[in-house]
């Protein structure tokens, strides 16, 4: 019988109280990771741990520079390394580009763009040290695609993939490696949307189940050859 894909390795998923982060954190937590729980509210992520064995919760904002240093240092001391960090925690704001206001775009960029790029900086020194790791970045269609409503969410996903092919390429010669998974589920964010548009996505869209084992393959060592690559996990083939 082979080992479990993530034997022993420690993951940090933001976001991971509810949707595709929590199905994130119970197929890695399957596959034999310590997963590390991750919401804003410390009584969100300990009520997703006490259903996941082995996992540790960390609420705080990931947007929030003394938060992250909290987390990491946490983490390091309860759980040793980090060898997967998979930057998922977002938020949206539909508004048409002329309703856009300032406070919604600094929200959505803080949260999305500004966030993982604070969380990506304190955990690299950690994977440097060790000369392994593995980032994964959520984006979305929006990013490539656009999504009308949604400017400042399409700009915050498009800057998380520059990011992206940006740091696989710095952190190539240290044995880390760095992809971005475009997944398309129907969770809370994706109900913002109308309800005919909604009743047509569920017809087509995977389960966040689904796109978690996309996600398990992308930091497993099934994937070791792969780095600076865009994954999109976003449609229901027929039975």
């Amino acid at each position: 019988m082979s080992a479990p894909l993530l034997d022993g390795k420690v993951a940090i998923i933001t976001g991971s109280t509810r949707g595709i982060g929590r199905a994130m954190a119970e197929a890695f937590a399957a596959d034999g990771a310590r997963v590390v729980i991750n919401g804003r509210r410390q009584e969100d992520a300990e009520a997703v741990a006490a259903a996941i064995p082995g996992s540790l919760a960390i609420g705080g904002d990931m947007a929030d520079q003394q938060a992250i240093d909290a987390l990491v240092a946490q983490v390091r001391s309860s759980l040793g390394s980090i060898d997967i960090l998979v930057n998922n925690a977002a938020i949206s704001r539909r508004s048409a580009i002329t309703r856009v206001t300032d406070d919604e775009w600094n929200d959505v960029i803080r949260v999305n763009l500004t966030g993982p790029m604070a969380l990506s900086r304190a955990v690299i020194p950690v994977m440097k040290e060790q000369r392994s790791g593995t980032i994964l970045n959520v984006i979305s269609g929006a990013a490539t695609h656009g999504s009308v409503g949604f400017s400042s969410y399409a700009a915050s996903k498009g800057g998380l993939l520059g990011l992206t092919m940006t740091w696989a390429v710095e952190l190539a010669p240290f044995r880390i490696r760095v992809n971005a998974l475009t997944p398309s589920a129907m969770t809370d964010m994706m109900r913002q949307l109308p309800p005919d548009v909604i009743k047509e996505l569920e017809a087509k869209l995977p389960a966040p189940e689904d796109v978690a084992g996309t996600a398990l393959f992308l930091v497993s060592d099934l994937a070791k050859t792969v780095t600076g690559q865009v994954v999109q996990a976003s449609t229901r083939l027929p039975a």
